[in-house]
């Protein structure tokens, strides 16, 4: 199976699993164990560090995150998606979400055709991906 994550999902997925929704854990374990594919959008990687730098997540720190993201570089389970300058057009059809961060990740998700790990109301109540979380 194969999957798109929001910054959130994978965040909780290194540093605090016990947050996610079962279904959402189980896509990551499979990811884990080699039989899924979680795709991270480049503005996921943006959004992540972002909330580390922050400070948003306690005891983390860009020399914990930073070795996760060059490992998912290298990996067939996490493969980082560019943000091309069509998605980003595209998006606008999505003004429903007002964070843009979160109208890439749907965008990016609905160009792939793939369901959004996420727990975020606003992308759920739009209807506009499949969701995967509880």
């Amino acid at each position: 199976m194969e999957y798109l994550t929001d910054a959130h999902a994978l965040l909780w997925h290194l540093y605090g699993p016990q947050r996610l929704g079962a279904e959402a854990r189980q896509a990551f374990a499979d990811a884990d164990a080699g039989q899924a594919c979680i795709h991270v959008p480049a503005v996921v990687i943006a959004e992540a560090l972002m909330v580390v730098q922050k400070g948003r997540l306690r005891g983390v720190t860009l020399a914990h995150l930073l070795p996760r993201l060059d490992a998912m570089a290298t990996s067939d389970n996490y493969p980082l998606c560019s943000l091309l300058p069509h998605t980003v057009i595209v998006s606008h059809h999505y003004t429903v979400i007002p964070d843009i961060f979160d109208r890439l990740i749907v965008t990016e998700a609905i160009s792939r055709g793939l369901p959004l790990l996420t727990r975020d109301a606003m992308i759920r109540a739009s209807g506009l991906v499949a969701v995967i979380w509880d």
